[in-house]
């Protein structure tokens, strides 16, 4: 493992290798504002099932399979109308499985509730025999958010409620819970979003103005506790805390908190995984001035109805002179304690999104003219690659940072994690690294792993995203 540490130090001087391997960007079954006009592709209907396994829902390149009996041993093709996930007829492998927990009724927290009421919910599969017992991954799922009365009204099914949450959930296996992960044998925790807050919420419908149920906070609280009580966690455990998106964003605001509040028991060894939580305060597309194409706009928003100063600032830790910073990356991550694995994609295409109300495709490209367009995608990346090369534990060594230059966002629990490569180092890869050197005995030699080797949008060798070849600013 030496070798990749220290070939990871120098990746910014080495060159890549490339996985030509096309996809699409998969749609969420609800989503709110600009960024649901504009997904494409969609959450096919019509997978058929085989040996025992029936699937019930595919939703954002997750397979959710129903209720028991469930063969673990079945083979099945879930790619359907979909075209989400490999074609190729798979063994599901048990290690891939994880079961669910309704966090109220474990918990007796009544409060630790979605938007629509429905219990919270985590995803559980303890450690194989002949893993780590005493190391555990707890991963908030993203998918988006809403800031007020109008931004969540549109929003819906997985997004907002447990409701039809399965007994039993499956996994890629090349994601960061598969099986192919280097966290494989750790207890594995994923927890469900339908709270709408980015895990930063506890105030119920009738206490705010905006009449929504935001309890993200709530539950992944309530969640932590079970994992003490009935789990095992204790001081002394490793545990690598993190989500995607919207979750990556909720655990940068939790991350320094989790033991000042007593949330995680003293002596337990912390590492975030931060996967695509950083904003740039900067101007929307061409004077665009709707909230929904304004990141901090949001954010001040979603602070100031959701009443969450005390949540987001962590009890006093984050003292900025605005509150809603300590809940946007650009400000907040420099802040961090904690060390942290940081993912950012320099052309991060939620982010983009927001800001454009436009999108490029496989098959579509954006609105001529087109140079426009790829000028600020261009003038942000740039930010980006510099603000995340000065982040002071990146600099003293104390955290990584894995930075590409293509137009994805939130790429862990999929196969990307294992397959897609920047600088010839995948995610999976980067990770092994930074959990070697957070063992070490002196907790430096993170791993930092940033593209600038071509500097245009989804320039990288090694993007899995192909686009249509026919986009570009001359077109």
């Amino acid at each position: 493992m030496q070798w990749l540490r220290t070939a990871l130090r120098l990746a910014l001087l080495l060159g890549g290798q490339d996985l030509p391997h096309a996809l699409g960007q998969g749609r969420a079954a609800q989503c709110s504002g600009v960024v649901c006009d504009l997904l494409d592709g969609g959450a096919g209907a019509g997978a058929g099932a085989a040996d025992g396994l029936r699937l019930l829902q595919i939703k954002q390149r997750r397979v959710v399979v129903a209720d028991k009996p469930f063969d673990k041993g079945a083979t099945r093709d879930p790619r359907g109308g979909a075209g989400l996930l490999s074609s190729t007829v798979e063994k599901v492998e048990a290690s891939n499985i994880m079961e669910k927990v309704n966090v109220v009724e474990a918990t007796n927290d009544s409060d630790a509730t979605c938007n629509d009421g429905t219990p919270g919910v985590y995803y559980w599969s303890p450690a194989p025999s002949d893993g780590e017992p005493r190391s555990w991954l707890v991963f908030l799922e993203g998918g988006g958010w809403c800031w007020d009365a109008a931004s969540c009204a549109p929003r819906g099914g997985d997004s907002v409620s447990s409701a039809h949450h399965p007994s039993l959930q499956v996994n890629d296996r090349y994601g960061i819970l598969g099986s192919l992960s280097p966290v494989r044998g750790f207890n594995r925790v994923y927890i469900r979003h339908c709270s709408s807050d980015a895990w930063m919420g506890d105030i119920g419908a009738n206490a705010t103005s905006a009449g929504v149920n935001w309890r993200g906070a709530r539950i992944l609280r309530a969640t932590l506790r079970h994992l003490v009580d009935a789990r095992g966690l204790a001081g002394g455990d490793f545990m690598l805390f993190g989500g995607a998106s919207a979750g990556a964003r909720g655990a940068m605001v939790h991350l320094d908190t989790l033991q000042p509040q007593g949330w995680v028991p003293a002596g337990v060894k912390l590492l975030g995984f931060l996967d695509s939580p950083y904003w740039l305060d900067t101007p929307a597309f061409q004077g665009l001035t709707k909230v929904e194409h304004r990141s901090q706009e949001q954010t001040k928003q979603a602070v100031l109805n959701m009443q969450n100063e005390a949540i987001v600032s962590g009890v006093g830790l984050c003292e900025l002179d605005d509150v809603w910073k300590c809940a946007f990356g650009e400000y907040r991550l420099p802040m961090l304690k904690t060390p942290f694995m940081l993912f950012s994609s320099q052309y991060d295409w939620l982010r983009l999104i927001i800001a454009q109300a436009a999108t490029v495709t496989p098959s579509a490209c954006f609105p001529k003219p087109q140079c426009s367009y790829y000028d600020y995608a261009d003038s942000g990346a740039n930010a980006t690659r510099q603000k995340l090369l000065v982040l002071p534990q990146v600099i003293s060594g104390t955290s990584g940072l894995y930075s590409s230059t293509c137009y994805d966002h939130a790429m862990s629990i999929w196969k990307e994690f294992n397959l897609q490569r920047v600088l010839g180092v995948t995610m999976a890869e980067a990770l092994s690294a930074a959990l070697e050197a957070t063992g070490s005995p002196h907790g430096t030699g993170m791993p930092v792993v940033v593209d600038s080797s071509c500097g245009q949008f989804n320039c990288g060798s090694g993007c899995m995203k192909k686009l249509d070849s026919t986009c570009g600013c001359s077109a």
